[in-house]
């Protein structure tokens, strides 16, 4: 799906690109999430580009080597590319912009997407959903130099609000 001069596509999240390397002469490459409560990526290392995130609604917890960032509306994270990196989504949802420098490492994302049927959150289906392995996940990664290094961030306790307990 086209849309706002973007292509969406859903994870479990809905992404929209905005600029892909394509468009930008290789530079970089951005896009904007609408991502669910308790989604994290893997821990993983990119080799070829530095990863930054900017909170545009939410709340969320990033890891960037060993130390953890609380991320509100307004945070900036920046992730240096051979340094292992996730997130986790601690609010009902949130919005993040996520920039890559060189741009190219969003093609991954295209590989473990579909595109968005409407701008909004995936629907949740009783249908099982086909996809990659993890050792698909690891063969895909190493093509866009990145490395999964550790398994995604775990859920912490929520009350209705969606926001962890303590």
């Amino acid at each position: 799906m086209e849309a706002d001069g973007g292509v969406a596509t859903w994870t479990d999240s809905l992404n929209l690109f905005k600029a892909l390397a394509e468009d930008t002469g290789g530079a970089l490459s951005l896009w904007e999430s609408l991502i669910p409560r308790g989604s994290s990526p893997p821990l993983h290392v990119h080799r070829r580009e530095d990863e930054a995130f900017y909170v545009l609604g939410g709340e969320m917890t990033f890891r960037i080597g060993d130390q953890l960032v609380p991320g509100r509306t307004g945070t900036f994270v920046w992730a240096p590319r051979d340094i292992a990196h996730q997130w986790r989504v601690d609010s009902h949802t949130a919005r993040l912009l996520t920039l890559f420098v060189p741009g190219g490492g969003e093609g991954l994302f295209f590989h473990l997407s579909r595109p968005a049927e409407a701008l909004t959150l995936p629907l949740p289906s009783n249908e099982p959903v086909e996809g990659p392995n993890e050792e698909q996940v690891a063969a895909l990664a190493k093509r866009y130099l990145m490395e999964v290094v550790g398994p995604p961030m775990a859920v912490t306790g929520g009350g209705e609000d969606g926001k962890p307990d303590g």
